[in-house]
C-alpha cells in the first residue's frame, strides 16, 4: 500500500544512505539512455554520501557502462546487483579484473548444468526457448530467436551456442531464462513442479522472459547481503522498479518506489509512486531525499 505521495517525501530527508536502482524500465528511458535530471541527481546524491547501486538482471560488462557515465567507478563504493540477485560485485573490481569471465564477486549462488538441462525440457514442452549466464562462458544460447537476440544486444559479453539439453553437470549458471511468448512462459510457469521453487527464484522480468534465480535469490536477497559487507541497514536504503523481479527489492527496503510506468504488482508494493522512466521519476525522489 502507497505510504506517501511525492510531495511528501521531503519529511523523509537524511533518513538514508543507499539509492538501489533498477535499470530497464526504471533508470533507463525507452531507449536505454539515462536522463539527464537523473544523472545529475544521482550524482548531487553520492556527492554527499549516498551509495549509489545498480541493481539488474544484466551482465556486470553493460551495468558498468551505466555506473561510468552515473560516475559511480572509481568512487570507494562502487558495488553493484546483478543477475537478479545471483550476484553482488564490486564494480571498480570488476573493470580492474579486466574479465568478463570469471570476474570476482563478493557475493554468488550458481546452478549446475544438470539442473538447467531439467528445466529446459519443461521450457521446450512448452515451445520456449533458453539462453543464460555461465560462470565458465559467459552468455549461452539456444539459438538466434528474437528474444535472445534482445539479450545479446544489451550485454557485451562473449557469446557461445549451445544444446542446453546437454549441459556438463560441473558447468554453472548465475541464472538462466526460457523466452518466448507471453502466453508459452504464462503455461510454463503455471506446469513447474514444486521442487523448482525450493531450489530456484522463478520471476518475470519482461513479458517475454521468465527466469530461474538459482539459491532462491531476489534483488532484496542481494542487497541484504550487500548490506551485511558495508555496514549499512535495509532500513536505510531507497530502492526504485517496475517490473515483478524488483517486488522483493521493494518489499525489503526502508522506501520502495515503483515508477509510473510499473506493473502493477509493483505499484500495490510499494511506498510511494514516482513519475515515468521516461520523465525521469527517479531524480523526482531523489531530489527531495538528498
Amino acid at each position: 500500500m502507497n505510504q506517501y505521495k511525492l510531495e511528501d517525501l521531503s519529511a523523509l530527508r537524511g533518513r538514508f544512505k543507499m539509492v538501489a536502482l533498477d535499470l530497464d524500465g526504471t533508470l533507463l528511458r525507452a531507449n536505454k539512455t539515462i536522463g539527464e535530471r537523473n544523472v545529475q541527481a544521482l550524482r548531487e546524491a553520492a556527492g554527499r554520501g549516498c551509495r549509489v547501486v545498480l541493481t539488474s538482471g544484466r551482465h556486470p560488462s553493460s551495468v558498468a557502462v551505466y555506473a561510468q557515465i552515473l560516475g559511480c567507478l572509481g568512487r570507494r563504493t562502487s558495488h553493484a546487483v546483478i543477475f537478479n540477485g545471483a550476484a553482488v560485485i564490486s564494480l571498480n573490481d570488476y573493470v580492474k579484473s579486466g574479465r568478463q569471465i570469471g570476474f570476482p564477486l563478493l557475493y554468488a549462488q550458481t546452478a549446475n548444468g544438470e539442473e538447467i538441462a531439467a528445466i529446459t525440457e519443461l521450457a521446450h514442452q512448452h515451445g520456449c526457448r533458453m539462453h543464460g549466464y555461465s560462470r565458465q562462458r559467459g552468455l549461452v544460447v539456444e539459438d538466434f530467436n528474437p528474444n535472445s537476440q534482445r539479450e545479446i544486444v544489451h550485454n557485451f559479453v562473449p557469446l557461445r551456442v549451445a544444446d542446453f539439453g546437454t549441459l556438463r553437470a560441473r558447468e554453472t549458471f548465475f541464472k538462466v531464462l526460457a523466452v518466448g511468448a507471453p502466453e508459452a512462459l504464462d503455461s510454463l510457469r503455471a506446469a513447474l513442479p514444486p521442487e523448482i521453487f525450493t531450489r530456484f527464484s522463478v520471476l518475470r522480468s519482461d513479458p517475454n522472459f521468465l527466469e530461474f534465480i538459482p539459491g532462491c535469490c531476489t534483488k532484496g536477497t542481494a542487497l541484504y547481503e550487500l548490506c551485511k559487507i558495508i555496514g549499512c541497514e535495509l532500513s536505510e536504503v531507497v530502492a526504485f522498479g517496475d517490473a515483478e523481479n524488483d517486488q522483493a527489492m521493494i518489499r525489503s527496503v526502508g522506501l520502495g518506489v515503483a515508477m509510473a510506468n510499473a506493473q502493477d504488482c509493483l505499484k500495490e508494493t510499494a511506498d510511494v509512486i514516482t513519475l515515468s522512466n521516461q520523465e525521469d521519476g527517479v531524480a523526482a525522489v531523489v531530489e527531495k531525499l538528498f
